[in-house]
This record gives C-alpha cells, sequence and structure tokens, in this order.
C-alpha cells in the first residue's frame, strides 16, 4: 500500500507526544509539546486509514481525512487506537450473517398485476350500451351480451332487444338466444300455473291466481312483450286481480293493480289502486313513491311534494333518498 511508509512516522510522533508529557517541561509549554507532534500524527493515520476505507469513501478523501483525523484529535491516546481498530475490525472482521431485507411469501390469490381497464367490461347498464354501439370487435360484444347475465333482468332485456339489431349474427343470435330462454321460462311458468289451476280447491285458486297474475305482469314488466301482446298480458293480469279483489282482497293485490293500471295509462284507477293498498295495510314506504310517480304524471307537482316528504329516508333506500332531495 502506498501510505505503509507513513505509519512508522505517525507512531513516533504520537510516542513522542506523550513522552512530552512526561518531561520536565510545564504549563503551555507542554501542553504544545504534546498537541503538535499528536496533531502530526492524527493527520499521518487519517492519510493511512483513507485508503482503507471502500471506495466510495475515498472518492471524498478531503472529507474522509477530516472526519477520521478529528475523531483520533478529540480523544488523546485512545483516540488513534480506537479509529484504527474500529476501521479494521469493520474490514476483516464482518457480520458473518447478513439479515435479510425482505421476505419471501406465497402468490396472493388476488391480482397482484395492474388491470388493464381497457380489456375490462363495465357492469352497467350504460357502459354494455356504448359497447354494442361503438365497439368494432364483435368479441367484446358478445362478452357485454354474456355481462348482462348479472343485471337485474328489466335492464338486462333492454340490452338484449337492442343487441337484435347488430350487423352481425353471431351477436344477434346469442341477443335472440337469451331473450327466448328468459322468455321460455316465464311462458312455462305460466303453463305449469293454469295447469294447476284446473284441478286446485276453491282456495287453492286464490293463490295460484295470484301466482299467475305475477307472471303475467313481468312477462309484460319486463319487456318480453311488446304490443298487442303486451296489451293482453296487462289485460289478463289486470282482470285476475279484479276477481280476486271482489273475493278476499290483499294489499299487494292493490299495489299489483296499481301499477298495471299505470303502465295502461290508466292514472286515476291507479291512484285509487294505490291508496286502497295503504288503507289495507300495505307499508306505505312501499307505496308512496308510486303515488309520487302518478302525481308527476298528472302534474300535480304538489302532491309529488307531498309524498316523497312523507316516505321515510332510511339508508337502505338510496334511490328514493335522492329523488327526495331532488324535489324537496
Amino acid at each position: 500500500m502506498a501510505t505503509n511508509w507513513l505509519i512508522a512516522p505517525a507512531i513516533a510522533f504520537e510516542a513522542g507526544g506523550i513522552a512530552a508529557l512526561f518531561s520536565p517541561l510545564t504549563g503551555w509549554s507542554q501542553l504544545a509539546a504534546y498537541l503538535v507532534p499528536h496533531a502530526i500524527a492524527c493527520a499521518l493515520f487519517a492519510l493511512v486509514l483513507t485508503w482503507l476505507l471502500p471506495a466510495r469513501y475515498r472518492g471524498q478523501s478531503l472529507r474522509a481525512v477530516l472526519f477520521l483525523f478529528t475523531l483520533q484529535f478529540a480523544v488523546p491516546l485512545l483516540g488513534i487506537l480506537g479509529v484504527v481498530v474500529g476501521i479494521l475490525l469493520a474490514l476483516y472482521l464482518p457480520r458473518s450473517e447478513r439479515e435479510v431485507p425482505w421476505q419471501e411469501t406465497d402468490i396472493p390469490e388476488l391480482p397482484f398485476r395492474p388491470i388493464d381497464m381497457g380489456v375490462q367490461m363495465v357492469y352497467s347498464q350504460g357502459g354494455l350500451r356504448q359497447i354494442l354501439r361503438e365497439a368494432s370487435d364483435p368479441d367484446k360484444r358478445l362478452k357485454a351480451l354474456i355481462a348482462t347475465r348479472q343485471m337485474p333482468d328489466r335492464e338486462a332485456i333492454g340490452i338484449l332487444r337492442e343487441a337484435l339489431k347488430d350487423k352481425v349474427d353471431d351477436v344477434r343470435l346469442l341477443a335472440y338466444s337469451m331473450l327466448e330462454q328468459k322468455e321460455k321460462a316465464l311462458t312455462q311458468r305460466a303453463g305449469r300455473l293454469q295447469h294447476a289451476l284446473r284441478t286446485a280447491t276453491d282456495d287453492e285458486s286464490l293463490g295460484i291466481q295470484r301466482r299467475l297474475a305475477q307472471v303475467w305482469w313481468e312477462m309484460s314488466y319486463l319487456g318480453l312483450a311488446q304490443g298487442g301482446l303486451r296489451t293482453h298480458f296487462l289485460d289478463s293480469a289486470g282482470n285476475t286481480l279484479q276477481r280476486l279483489i271482489a273475493r278476499r282482497p290483499q294489499h299487494n293485490d292493490w299495489r299489483l293493480l296499481g301499477r298495471i293500471e299505470l303502465e295502461r295509462g290508466n292514472l286515476e284507477a291507479a291512484e285509487s289502486a294505490f291508496k286502497a293498498a295503504i288503507e289495507r295495510g300495505a307499508p306505505k314506504d312501499l307505496i308512496l313513491p308510486y303515488l309520487a310517480e302518478t302525481a308527476f304524471l298528472q302534474h300535480n307537482h304538489a302532491d309529488v311534494r307531498r309524498y316523497l316528504a312523507e316516505c321515510s329516508r332510511s339508508p337502505g333506500n338510496p334511490a328514493i333518498n335522492t329523488l327526495a332531495e331532488a324535489w324537496l
């Protein structure tokens, strides 16, 4: 090492300084006789130790030399020995076992890579309609149709009907198939109920007729029936409910009849049915939104506000809360 020759003079200067402490000199002369050789020895040892430091510290040699000099000079006698031993131990006796700065873990089950939002389906009515209208890739449009299985039937059926106008045969056939499945399920349910009605007792027939009226209503409400067929289902459901009300009415009969009359456009009959449902024990929070809708179609805005004001503001009914805030 290029600085090895500095070790002997450094030891000599430090020994001379220590010897000065035991000389007959007194006062400031004795202190100066020690500090001057001690400072020279510290400077020489600082140069030697700088060459022993890692390369990243030797790049700033002036700072390293000043730091090592200060440590040695500040502690008489033991300063040089402590710094030399400390640096040599750190260099030649490193830690035998290093602490691992990371911990191995199993691959998580949930996605741990960034998600490409461009290939993700947006499971909402507006998002799926946009894909059907604007996506140039037929596979994306097919995936949009399959995604309607996660949506309420009424929203899904509207999207499927729009897909019947698609220019690609596969998209149209899938939409038609999914619509047919939904319609077939309701038709089969209505057929089973009608068959059961033929052999049912008088009391049993009341419950069967209620379920049958509900199926006919769903065929119309969901949009599976169009035009004259829709009118036929509404008429059949309304006539069935009228017969039930004449014999043994329930508040749900009046509520469903009110919704049917609302779909027919018979606003006064719908209002009377909804009010009758409340009089017979129907929960007001269930009926008041329909009364508000009826009043709105009648252009009676004062009653709209009155009905919405009577609705309870429960956290479980955010749609009504938002509507009430907009009107009140």
